[in-house]
């Protein structure tokens, strides 16, 4: 069952992968068991796809086990990243939302950055919203358009700036 839940930790398993329908139809029991293992996990490794898990369980049992996730990684955005599952599972946390903001502003780089957004929109924060809206304009397509998905806005403005910018939908077909 763990490996269903949990593949190989590689883009070839888990790009598009997503376990939350798995988690949703376990028995009581199975969630008890699987919860049970998947805290024992982490100890072994640092895997954020066993924390978004417990998180779709929203297993409190698990919260001394992330918070040491938490506390012994150096990586800005795999804090922010077990700092949202504290979060999520706690319905809110402020101590959690203090260090999404205070990391935020050490990621620079891109595909770091545009990764994190998601994550950070989970604390439904005012001021760490406040941080993502600083990019919907940025300069770089990705990151305005990741930025924008993760506050739910609109996209499209950002998609014609793109295609202006390369040329498309300026031209006729016959002149490309």
């Amino acid at each position: 069952m763990i490996k269903e839940l949990i593949p190989p930790n590689d883009y070839q398993n888990r790009n598009g992968f997503s376990n939350e329908h798995i988690v949703l139809s376990l028995t009581e029991k199975e969630k008890v068991e699987v919860e049970r293992n998947l805290i024992e996990m982490p100890k072994q490794e640092e895997d954020d796809m066993i924390g978004e898990t417990l998180t779709i369980m929203k297993s409190t049992d698990s919260l001394p086990t992330l918070q040491k996730r938490l506390n012994l990684t150096k990586s800005p955005t795999m804090k922010i990243i077990w700092a949202s599952y504290i979060n999520e599972i706690n319905n809110g946390d402020e101590k959690m939302k203090e260090i999404a903001l205070n990391e935020m502003d050490k990621i620079s780089e891109k595909y770091s950055r545009i990764g994190i957004f998601h994550h950070l929109a989970k604390f439904r924060d005012s001021r760490i919203n406040d941080k993502i809206r600083n990019f919907i304009n940025h300069e770089d397509y990705l990151t305005a358009y990741n930025a924008r998905t993760s506050l739910g806005m609109e996209t499209a403005e950002i998609i014609k700036r793109e295609q202006i910018k390369n040329g498309i939908g300026t031209k006729k077909w016959w002149e490309i």
